[in-house]
């Protein structure tokens, strides 16, 4: 069954996490430092945990962050659409892009973000403790991208739907591919403009209207 996960609610045990976070863990990288495939960011208070994990059932890797506590629920998945086949591969901060990578041997696999802001090697990237990976120039302590700009198939607290004014950017929901594959899936959870300067929710099927807050005509 496809599934729409929507997490309004988090509750957290911080007994339970402190008994289950790794003796030593890291929440930040720097230009530099390299996140390789069994090594893992830790949010602070140990909420999250980012790394890298692989589908059993396609042998294909992803980049995602889970909770600590239940490793088997991806809250956020970086490459849904291109995941990798290789275990050499690391996360990193390109120096010259200033843009979060997966990379192999020097060989760049996949974007993760999509920043412009030209080389710099004043760049941390953090796993805060609500969830959201953090992409930061610490010179001016500004914020150049982060993941809950981009949510997948999960809504944590802190994360919108709806269209950002500020960049256009749409922020939306979209089901994985099955249980397993996060790959891009049939549905998609948005805001939807209704032409009169306000807004409805709405849940589309590969495109098409599948259901509506306040439509009569509603489709199953």
């Amino acid at each position: 069954m496809i599934t729409l996960i929507m997490f309004i609610v988090l509750s957290s045990n911080p007994i339970i996490n402190h008994l289950l976070a790794p003796a030593y863990a890291v929440s930040t990288i720097k230009v530099g430092d390299q996140l390789n495939i069994t090594s893992k960011l830790v949010s602070p208070a140990t909420n999250f945990t980012l790394g890298f994990f692989t589908i059993p059932e396609t042998n294909n890797t992803y980049l995602g962050i889970w909770y600590t506590i239940d490793d088997y629920t991806k809250v956020w998945v970086a490459n849904p659409s291109t995941p990798i086949n290789t275990s050499s591969s690391v996360l990193m901060i390109d120096p010259d892009t200033a843009k979060l990578i997966i990379s192999t041997e020097r060989t760049t696999l996949v974007n993760i973000s999509d920043n412009e802001s030209g080389p710099s090697f004043n760049l941390t990237a953090t796993l805060q403790d609500t969830g959201d990976f953090q992409l930061k120039n610490e010179t001016d302590n500004r914020i150049i991208w982060r993941s809950f700009d981009y949510p997948t198939n999960v809504l944590l607290p802190g994360m919108k739907l709806g269209l950002d004014r500020r960049t256009g950017r749409s922020w939306n929901l979209t089901s994985w591919l099955s249980d397993v594959i996060p790959g891009v899936g049939a549905f998609t959870m948005s805001w939807e403009p209704t032409g009169d300067d306000s807004q409805r929710f709405t849940i589309q099927r590969r495109g098409q209207p599948y259901w509506r807050i306040g439509d009569s005509n509603n489709q199953r």
